[in-house]
């Protein structure tokens, strides 16, 4: 119960600013408006660009800007805060572990998130512009188990950046690298079959091409031959990252009792 009370806590605390969720909204449609014309001239008289159609391209711009809204969290700042300020000191020493805690919170910004912005982005841009509705329901099906996959290996990767920030106190420097690294290797900027193959290799042994290109695939083109595998992937990055996030905290938490606490 006490976890889900700090996911209630703090899904209530998102809808405190509503100017800064309505500059938001309007942010995102602006944002997906002027992608879906530069697509349009990109393809122009095309009908494929690598093994893509317009109307699945503007699906994926669509999908892409909604997903990576939804995985910006702020886990990095509001550790960064609790270590300058010194409140993770009482942050450590609750019965709740402190993981657990940031994993907690970060559901109930999610969740406010999808309300007060992905959903009226999403709506909009499909009402105006269009986009492709996958009706296969299997499809349908691995897409949303993907999706959620994609979200905790967000959190996690997030928790390991705000971990870093005992180091660092300041987090907007990780903060700016972390969603740097996410723009352009998890396909939230373009879609991966589009890059060189260099970068395409890089990308396929970093975890951040499970949070946008590996669930869009799914939805976009339905089940493959790489499906199976991509969600396999996706859970060995998930049992990886929660590891490194433990051994991080643990090694932190030694140095800090070291220290005197």
């Amino acid at each position: 119960m006490k976890y889900l009370a700090l996911i209630k806590i703090q899904f209530k605390d998102n809808f405190t600013y509503r100017m800064s969720t309505i500059a938001g909204i309007l942010v995102g449609i602006f944002q997906v408006s002027i992608l879906y014309y530069i697509w349009c001239a990109v393809f122009n008289e095309e009908k494929y660009m690598q093994g893509y159609s317009l109307k699945q391209m503007i699906t994926y711009v669509i999908f892409s800007t909604v997903m990576y809204r939804m995985i910006e969290l702020g886990i990095t700042l509001r550790v960064s805060d609790l270590v300058k300020s010194g409140d993770i000191a009482n942050k450590l020493t609750k019965p709740m572990g402190f993981i657990s805690s940031l994993v907690c919170e970060s559901l109930g910004i999610l969740f406010a998130n999808i309300i007060v912005t992905v959903i009226p982005i999403a709506v909009f841009s499909f009402l105006t512009i269009g986009g492709f509705f996958q009706t296969d329901l299997v499809a349908l099906a691995l897409f949303t188990l993907s999706f959620v996959l994609a979200l905790y290996i967000s959190i996690y990767i997030d928790i390991l950046f705000g971990l870093l920030t005992f180091w660092t106190e300041n987090g907007w420097g990780l903060r700016v690298i972390r969603q740097a690294m996410i723009k352009i290797f998890s396909g939230a900027l373009l879609p991966l079959a589009i890059m060189p193959g260099w970068l395409q290799s890089i990308c396929n042994i970093l975890p951040f091409k499970t949070l946008v290109d590996i669930p869009l695939n799914i939805y976009i083109f339905g089940v493959t031959r790489k499906t199976i595998f991509n969600l396999t992937y996706q859970i060995i990055w998930i049992i990886v990252l929660i590891l490194l996030s433990k051994i991080l905290y643990g090694y932190i938490v030694k140095k800090l009792d070291i220290n005197g606490g």
